[in-house]
């Protein structure tokens, strides 16, 4: 009877692997821009991020990004003003106003294509600067179409990696970095058919193999 155990606890466990294998690739993971840099003017006591690539707009970053085994280009460009950074009273942390301007976002893959909004909430100024906020999905097609539907708003962050000898933000001078990394979640899977009839044909075969040994 320990054996029969053992073997159902084994074969249960590869069932859920084969699951979260399935419900896999949630997360774009947006990696380092290599077009452009990431700009922050002093103004007073705020400062203005701008973005200096060009690409799919005059201010743009652009680099590669992911979404599970896939690897395509990201773009990310400011239309209108730019964002306004504000010391928010807590030391390190900036508010974001996004100053009536628009941040866009597109992610391809082949024929795949992911497009939305950003609006930046908060900057906490470390030494890896990280901006969290959420993104408006506007379309999405191909392997991104069943993950995020257009019009619902996820999660994103990125991180910067500031340029050597560039000096901090909130100073008196231009600082500039680039994107290092940060990731845009909240995709909601669906099981393919193929995965969701492999987890069944295994349970109905767990079922039958304890079944036979029990009437042993």
């Amino acid at each position: 009877m320990r054996n029969i155990l053992r073997v159902v606890v084994v074969a249960a466990a590869v069932l859920l692997m084969l699951s979260a294998s399935a419900l896999a690739q949630t997360q774009i993971t947006i990696g380092a821009s290599t077009n452009g840099t990431v700009e922050f003017t002093p103004s007073g006591s705020n400062s203005i991020m701008s973005f200096t690539g060009s690409c799919g707009g005059s201010s743009c970053v652009a680099g590669d990004a992911y979404i599970g085994s896939n690897v395509g280009t990201y773009e990310m460009w400011i239309t209108g003003n730019n964002p306004i950074l504000s010391p928010s009273g807590t030391p390190n942390i900036y508010a974001v106003n996004m100053n009536g301007g628009t941040m866009n976002f597109s992610f391809s893959v082949g024929t795949s294509t992911f497009a939305g909004t950003i609006q930046l909430t908060t900057l906490s100024n470390t030494s890896a600067p990280e901006f969290i906020g959420t993104l408006t999905v506007s379309s999405s097609t191909g392997i991104f179409a069943a993950l995020w539907k257009a019009g619902s708003i996820v999660p994103l962050d990125f991180t910067i990696s500031m340029s050597p000898g560039s000096p901090s933000i909130g100073g008196t001078t231009v600082a500039t970095g680039t994107i290092s990394s940060g990731e845009i979640t909240g995709g909601t899977p669906a099981p393919e058919p193929a995965s969701i009839a492999l987890i069944g044909s295994g349970l109905l075969a767990i079922g039958g193999f304890v079944k036979r040994r029990m009437r042993k």
